[in-house]
């Protein structure tokens, strides 16, 4: 089943578009990341997403990219969706924030469920 995480985080960057707010977005940084590690701060980012600050941008099912200026030199930004954290106004703070270790434990339930099944013995019943 897809993660409902991508069509959340697209719902609430044109929310702030629409209203005129400054989308940011807050991902944890790991070595699928790809952002310039001098503004990185506790192994989490937070980036201005906004049509200004971001040229480019590609809000995708798989990841989020775009390139951005940083202290004048242009950067790549590459975030896989399972890495963001939130996206939120700017503004007034209000957006959605994520367990990024939902799909984890997704995976996790889904492979215990699976070996549930297979456990099971088949059994024939007679019906009459």
């Amino acid at each position: 089943m897809r993660t409902k995480k991508p069509y959340l985080i697209r719902a609430i960057f044109d929310w702030c578009i629409d209203l005129g707010f400054t989308p940011h977005l807050l991902a944890a940084v790991t070595d699928k990341v790809l952002v310039p590690k001098t503004y990185q701060s506790e192994e989490e980012i937070t980036l201005n997403i906004s049509t200004q600050a971001a040229s480019k941008l590609l809000l995708d099912d798989d990841a989020i990219s775009f390139t951005s200026r940083f202290s004048g030199i242009s950067e790549q930004i590459y975030i896989p969706i399972e890495n963001v954290k939130g996206i939120y106004a700017k503004e007034n703070g209000e957006g959605i924030f994520f367990d990024i270790n939902e799909q984890l434990k997704l995976k996790t339930n889904s492979i215990k469920k699976v070996s549930q099944v297979s456990s099971k013995k088949p059994y024939l019943k007679l019906v009459k």
